[in-house]
């Protein structure tokens, strides 16, 4: 640390140069400048592109001409250059999303672009004021019986911000050709995509901490008792885990399928490697079931598409009505309900002797069942007209 101390000490000196100290101040009056035209243009319809411009040409055209009669303007010369190339980027991300409200380009800009002209920045001015090699050589500590220097480390955290930043992107392009070679279905792609990313992080994050130089046997060991320890206190997320690869690879659950939970239709909204997203028709909750769960109980599935489900309605009449023409009404009102299926044909049964009434149930099959819920309400609602209609009288 002595080092670094020693190397900062020495900036400041170069600082104190009379060169350096008015190219600094020229930049800081600019930055003034522009600030307040941005706060002026808040109030006023000023471009945005001349608000993007103003401070980079404000910097640049008098750092230009003075370096003609020899005045030394190479750190604001190179200042505005970086200025104006940041807020080219920031005009290119607003031109993007007013033409694209959903653009791919438009992350990219700010995840490398962005970073890379601040690493670039970074690195200039370090080289102004030493010699970035001596820099990088510089020792600030030891981790694991691996030297910490400036330069791996610097190295270091530029490989694992583009690891976490490039992960997804690599991930759905290598699953994308798996998907396309293997003709498997999207949802496999899907699964792919999120293993693949998994792997991108931690095989990266493992070549770069070598490569930072770490003890290989020490990794092993924190590995090792990493795995241990976790694979006790997390046993229940690497369950879900498994069990989401296998459902996804299985297709067994896809979106748009409807399932029964606990007695109410709800539809597959979303698969994750570690839970399942469905949105309950009853009261339009969303639930997030463990994908464990599919395995060690049972869930009343429907097929995308497919969704067919018979369902019944309880009524009871009196004992002096006929049961061949009650359960002729009770027939003929499903068959004439436009969103009940005639295959198969709905019926009715009696089905028990009351005290003062006999009882009766109607089977029928609905193409939904999250439209179960309303087609029951609206048959029950004709059954009662139909009922009045014909003399019948419903009873408890």
């Amino acid at each position: 640390m002595n080092a670094v101390l020693q190397e900062l000490y020495a900036w400041l000196g170069y600082l104190n140069r009379p060169a350096v100290s008015w190219q600094l101040g020229f930049i800081l009056v600019v930055i003034i400048a522009a600030t307040i035209l941005h706060k002026y243009r808040k109030g006023h319809r000023v471009s945005s592109s001349l608000d993007l411009l103003f401070g980079p040409l404000l910097l640049l055209v008098p750092s230009l001409l003075l370096r003609l009669i020899a005045v030394p303007t190479g750190i604001s010369t190179q200042f505005g250059l970086i200025w104006g190339l940041w807020n080219v980027v920031s005009w290119l991300e607003l031109r993007t999303q007013k033409r694209h409200r959903v653009s791919r380009v438009t992350p990219w800009l700010g995840k490398v672009v962005r970073p890379a002209i601040l690493i670039a920045a970074i690195t200039y001015f370090i080289d102004r004021l030493s010699s970035i090699s001596s820099i990088a050589l510089i020792q600030i500590g030891t981790i694991l019986d691996a030297e910490l220097i400036i330069g791996n480390v610097f190295i270091s955290l530029i490989g694992l911000y583009l690891i976490f930043a490039c992960s997804r992107t690599i991930a759905f392009v290598m699953a994308w050709l798996l998907q396309t070679l293997m003709r498997t279905k999207a949802q496999s792609r899907k699964l792919l995509e999120q293993l693949i990313q998994y792997l991108i992080v931690g095989i990266g994050t493992l070549l770069i901490a070598l490569q930072a130089g770490f003890n290989v046997t020490a990794l092993l060991w924190i590995s090792g008792g990493l795995s241990v320890g976790l694979g006790f206190s997390l046993r229940e997320i690497m369950a879900n885990l498994l069990s989401g690869i296998w459902l996804l690879l299985e297709g067994w659950i896809q979106p748009g399928e409807v399932l029964m939970i606990n007695g109410d239709p709800c539809r597959v909204t979303k698969l994750g490697l570690r839970a399942t997203e469905l949105s309950r028709s009853r009261d339009d909750a969303t639930l997030l079931i463990p994908n464990f769960t599919f395995f060690t109980k049972d869930a009343e599935s429907f097929t995308a598409g497919e969704n067919e489900r018979r369902e019944s309605i309880h009524v009871s009449a009196a004992y002096k009505h006929e049961p061949k023409a009650v359960i002729a009404v009770l027939e003929q009102v499903a068959k004439e309900h436009q969103r009940v299926l005639n295959i198969p044909a709905p019926k009715a049964f009696a089905i028990d002797f009351s005290e003062s009434s006999i009882d009766y149930k109607l089977k029928f099959s609905v193409p939904n069942p999250l439209e179960a819920l309303s087609i029951g309400s609206e048959l029950r609602q004709s059954i009662w007209v139909a009922f009045a209609n014909n003399g019948i009288k419903a009873t408890n």
